[in-house]
């Protein structure tokens, strides 16, 4: 029987990506940071290991080598960007050791800079909101000054909106920009979207010839923080032409393997608009699963060369993240009157988050987590979204 080692295993959408590998045959393990989260104690894992935080980046890396030496995996899949990155960069490394499905360095950060994807989509065509690099434009130069404002200023490489911050003025930039670049790094100027349009997420799969093999599509209908922040429920719908776009821009810049897009669309224009690319299976990632399309075991099938087995989209699943929604309802005025209700918990095509199963041991120990990281102000600050 194969092996997978899923990386950074305390993330929410791990029970739902062991519990597909299971059904389809893999033997499944977890590599996490801590026992306070979703994947440690989930009962679809057949072994659990504790390591280093993977923002450490040297010291995970030495822990890999020697672990991967010590112990055999034929699959590692990803669940935050940083080990995503990680097996990017070290591709040429662990591929004598395990298997990696994940494209070179070089295409990686192409897609996952997302200043770099914004030059890609400007160069070729594709939609986003317009942008300015401001580590080649001077924040005090006429272009940015002309920049039509509000605006947000945005870190290149960072995940889940740390240290976006929307700016009214070039005034208010030149003002906040050395901080958070010292923070975060080098950043990019874009056009505020306003609010009042969709929060779409894209799914797709591409094959070795950078072909589209299957994709889907996510409507985030609430999220936590309340003016932006990660999905707490959401339904997945039928858009191939939007999937069509997102699967030409991977081939443009020579993506293999799984991608997940962010978009917002533009409530004057109605287009939707590429914002980012995950180059993870993203948390609400059980919407896609629920809907008829496995990713975690095409994944699996992809990285040992075998065939993909067919699957048919049926979209139309909802899901909810309960610890989130319970957030939301605390803190959103529309907690009366939002679509889809709030208070409708079950039903045929409901499902959750954070409950996968009768993964109990594992939602009470990834809510404990979740918690714990609400009670910390500097977490809170970072995932605060930003204020219109």
């Amino acid at each position: 029987m194969n092996r997978v080692l899923v990386l950074d295993a305390d993330s929410v959408q791990s029970g739902a990506i062991l519990k597909c590998l299971r059904s389809s045959g893999y033997a499944t393990a977890v590599l996490c940071r801590r026992k306070s989260g979703y994947g440690y104690y989930s009962v679809y894992a057949d072994e659990r290991y504790i390591g280093p935080d993977s923002h450490d980046t040297e010291s995970y890396h030495r822990f890999m080598m020697r672990f991967l030496d010590e112990h055999s995996f034929d699959v590692l899949i990803p669940t935050s960007d940083v080990t995503a990155e990680y097996m990017s960069l070290h591709k040429a490394e662990l591929a004598p050791k395990t298997g990696v499905l994940m494209p070179d360095p070089e295409v990686f950060m192409t897609g996952y800079d997302k200043n770099r994807l914004m030059a890609v989509c400007r160069k070729r065509g594709y939609p986003h909101p317009q942008t300015v690099d401001l580590a080649s434009a001077d924040p005090a130069s006429d272009e940015v000054k002309r920049f039509p404002y509000p605006a947000l200023l945005k870190p290149n490489l960072t995940s889940g909106g740390r240290g976006m911050t929307l700016v009214r003025s070039s005034e208010e930039l030149a003002a906040v920009y050395p901080g958070i670049r010292e923070q975060y790094g080098d950043c990019h100027l874009q056009r505020f979207v306003r609010p009042g349009g969709r929060q779409i997420k894209v799914q797709i799969f591409t094959d070795a010839d950078r072909e589209l093999r299957y994709g889907t599509v996510i409507w985030k209908q609430r999220y936590y923080p309340v003016n932006g922040g990660s999905s707490c429920c959401n339904v997945t719908i039928d858009d191939p032409g939007i999937v069509a776009v997102c699967a030409g821009l991977l081939k443009e810049i020579g993506w293999v393997g799984f991608a997940d897009f962010d978009l917002i669309e533009d409530p004057d224009s109605g287009e939707l608009l590429i914002m980012e690319l995950n180059p993870r299976l993203p948390a609400c990632i059980r919407s896609a699963f629920k809907s008829g399309v496995d990713f975690a075991t095409m994944i699996a099938d992809a990285t040992l060369g075998r065939p993909l087995r067919p699957y048919e989209y049926r979209p139309g699943k909802s899901l909810r993240h309960l610890g989130f929604e319970i957030l939301w309802f605390l803190k959103s005025p529309d907690r009366f009157r939002s679509k889809p209700s709030w208070f409708r918990f079950f039903g045929r095509d409901i499902y959750y988050q954070d409950w996968v199963g009768f993964d109990l041991l594992s939602f009470f120990c990834g809510s404990i987590g979740n918690l714990m990281k609400q009670l910390n102000p500097e977490f809170r600050k970072a995932k605060s979204g930003v204020n219109w």
